[in-house]
């Protein structure tokens, strides 16, 4: 995160939060730095597994093998604690109280990156896309590697000398990883401009968490870590509505990765659904997030979570869908519209501008 001044987005954004009476906490913390170790050391320790399986050597083979897929299935359901091997860099978040969880009521908590992943440019470009594809076929070598290895070692195959190719694929993949520049930052968020919408006026009643981040995955894991017990068990909605976006609205049906993606809870998603449509959003496109998503971050740790945004692709005049219509979505989700469970009695207060 940069210094404070004209280049520190949060440091201006708990400023103009100050201003307009909405009170916020800034915590400051360290996160690893790029080159994340993770996906690194998981295909750098398949290629010497690999190695060994040509060379001769099964039963080694299988134990890297073994290892290295470990570290891999790891970073693709959100845990890297091998990251934390390499540099560290600072960075800071602000976090609006909300109320806690207790055993009939559950927190919620918004997750308002100030910048788009989920765009043209960013998780639906093409780059992006072949990157998946390879480090898809890249875990599926590694999970393949410790099953041949352990096939040799008890005599049902003979050696395998072409797991040289393997071999030098995972190899090209960690060396990708490690030379992997950092993402230029995405499209601005516009749903960092309407959070007092959704806080209530009054003190008292139910009022969510909200987490505003620079839309890196990690800091989501320090505040989840840091505030796991005000939100025990909770839930979470992540909003993305990139600046000049013209689509359809969209929310995440599943998040993860190839082979190993979270499905939404149920009860959440179509608690989102009803509430769209409570809204004039009768039918939201349904996408699965195949990348390290900060959905899949909270799912991983037991919370319920789902994303929100909004595609870039479309024609504005056709789609019926305005800031005022984003805005509402989220406040029906606050407000229980149409789940049926009675929890509007729960969620008092009237929000601003609502």
């Amino acid at each position: 995160m940069e210094r404070a001044g004209k280049n520190d987005p949060i440091g201006n954004l708990e400023k103009e939060l100050s201003e307009r009476g909405i009170a916020c906490v800034r915590e400051r913390f360290r996160i690893p730095a790029l080159p994340r170790i993770s996906p690194v050391a998981g295909f750098a320790i398949c290629s010497a597994g690999a190695f060994l399986l040509a060379a001769g050597h099964p039963s080694a083979s299988f134990l890297a093998g073994l290892s290295g897929a470990l570290v891999l299935l790891l970073d693709a359901c959100g845990f890297s604690p091998m990251d934390w091997l390499g540099p560290k860099e600072a960075r800071s978040v602000l976090v609006v109280p909300g109320t806690f969880s207790e055993e009939k009521r559950k927190a919620l908590f918004l997750g308002v990156p100030l910048y788009c992943r989920l765009t043209r440019a960013g998780h639906f470009s093409r780059e992006a896309t072949l990157r998946r594809v390879a480090d898809s076929l890249g875990f599926i070598l590694s999970l393949a590697l410790p099953v041949f290895a352990g096939a040799v070692t008890l005599r049902y195959l003979p050696p395998f000398p072409p797991a040289v190719l393997a071999a030098a694929a995972t190899g090209i993949l960690a060396a990708r990883h490690w030379t992997r520049p950092a993402p230029p930052p995405g499209a601005r968020n516009l749903a960092a401009g309407w959070l007092d919408r959704w806080i209530p006026v009054e003190e008292a009643g139910f009022r969510p968490f909200i987490l505003i981040y620079s839309g890196d995955e990690a800091e989501v894991k320090f505040f989840l870590a840091k505030y796991r017990y005000p939100l025990l068990r909770g839930e979470g909605v992540f909003l993305e509505f990139p600046e000049a976006a013209a689509g359809p609205p969209a929310v995440s049906a599943r998040e993860g990765a190839f082979l190993l993606p979270y499905r939404v809870d149920p009860g959440l998603f179509a608690r989102v659904l009803q509430a769209g449509k409570a809204g004039g959003i009768p039918s939201p496109r349904m996408r699965t997030l195949r990348l390290g998503s900060a959905g899949l971050v909270a799912m991983a740790r037991g919370f319920r979570a789902v994303t929100l945004f909004r595609l870039e692709e479309g024609d504005m005049e056709k789609e019926a869908f305005s800031e005022e219509s984003a805005i509402g979505w989220v406040n029906g989700i606050l407000d229980g519209k149409g789940c049926g469970t009675g929890s509007r009695d729960d969620l008092t207060g009237k929000r601003n501008g609502v």
